[in-house]
């Protein structure tokens, strides 16, 4: 079974580790994915965040800069096995040559957020999707509401407020441009703004479903799940435990294959089959799913599916063919 994977934190995750001279490569790591990972769960394609800490960075646009460096070097290493696409065209030549699709995508808006010119400069070098935020207020926006039961805080109480000015510029830019616009991590005032005003469909590339985890206030409401289908987009099943796990509590094991089965069936009845992809954020969550363990294991979901009693059909639409269809109609 193919596995379109809408986000992960890899390439970031392999970029800190480099900063702190520790070895890591896209080869082989003891990260969640790497090549020889995805190879064993047959993967067709793999989305790339270039994910930007706002808070912990003098300059987001040039770091973000540093990790797309890094990610063409990888690459290119590694051409034999893996390939940047840019259109959906390669995806089909990768498909036919045996070779791994590499996307890029930008997490955080504060990376491109003070001028239009950054974001045509990252979509000439190949980033496709981009969020408006990550989990703190920009220029562009707010994030959903995030508790952190640790600290007992809350990060952002901007839910209700929509897009800014700035944020509905970058907005068309995007659209004009032809990047997808990604709602993870928005808050609920900017996902109604993005359904009011965008014209093309856009994805939530790692949001669960808030009917079944709601501490996760990333996750999306059934209203948001029945606009985004509605408008033809697709969201990604995100494997981090928070998002997963009913009355989730701090230190407890990772997500189980019967807990994302629960997500996926949930949003299927709400939303229908066509608007569910996965969306792991593998190397950006603490804790893999405890029989899945990393990028190798994700046979295993899709056999964890079938036993549920889901059909073949639907079991193909989750693994890879609504992100493919998705991308077929937008890249």
């Amino acid at each position: 079974m193919k596995i379109f994977d809408m986000h992960c934190d890899t390439i970031s995750a392999i970029y800190e580790k480099k900063k702190c001279n520790k070895v890591a490569e896209l080869r082989k790591n003891n990260l969640h994915l790497d090549i020889d990972k995805m190879r064993r769960g047959d993967y067709g394609l793999q989305t790339f965040a270039l994910f930007v800490d706002k808070e912990a960075q003098k300059n987001c646009f040039e770091t973000a800069q540093e990790m797309l460096v890094l990610f063409q070097e990888e690459i290119k290493k590694n051409s034999q096995d893996i390939a940047q696409v840019f259109t959906y065209k390669d995806i089909e030549e990768n498909e036919k040559n045996g070779k791994i699709s590499a996307l890029l995508s930008l997490e955080e808006g504060a990376i491109y957020e003070k001028e239009p010119e950054m974001l045509q400069k990252f979509y000439n070098q190949g980033v496709r999707m981009a969020t408006f935020t990550w989990n703190y207020e920009n220029d562009l926006g707010y994030p959903n509401r995030f508790y952190n039961p640790l600290e007992k805080k809350v990060w952002s109480e901007g839910e209700s407020a929509g897009l800014k000015e700035k944020g509905f510029e970058m907005l068309e830019e995007m659209e004009a441009l032809g990047m997808i616009l990604d709602v993870s991590h928005l808050s609920d005032g900017g996902f109604y703004d993005v359904v009011k005003y965008a014209k093309r469909p856009f994805l939530a590339s790692h949001s669960n479903a808030r009917g079944i985890a709601p501490n996760a206030a990333r996750n999306l409401t059934d209203q948001m799940i029945q606009l985004l289908s509605n408008k033809g987009g697709v969201m990604g099943l995100n494997f981090c435990v928070s998002f997963v796990r009913e009355n989730w509590k701090p230190q407890e094991e990772g997500a189980l294959l019967s807990e994302l089965i629960r997500q996926v069936k949930y949003i299927i009845h709400v939303g229908g089959e066509e608007c569910i992809g996965l969306g792991s954020d593998f190397d950006g969550i603490e804790e893999a799913p405890v029989e899945i363990k990393n990028g190798a294991g994700l046979p295993l979901l899709a056999e964890a599916m079938e036993k549920a009693g889901m059909p073949y059909t639907q079991i193909e639409k989750v693994c890879f063919k609504n992100v493919r269809r998705f991308l077929k109609e937008n890249l």
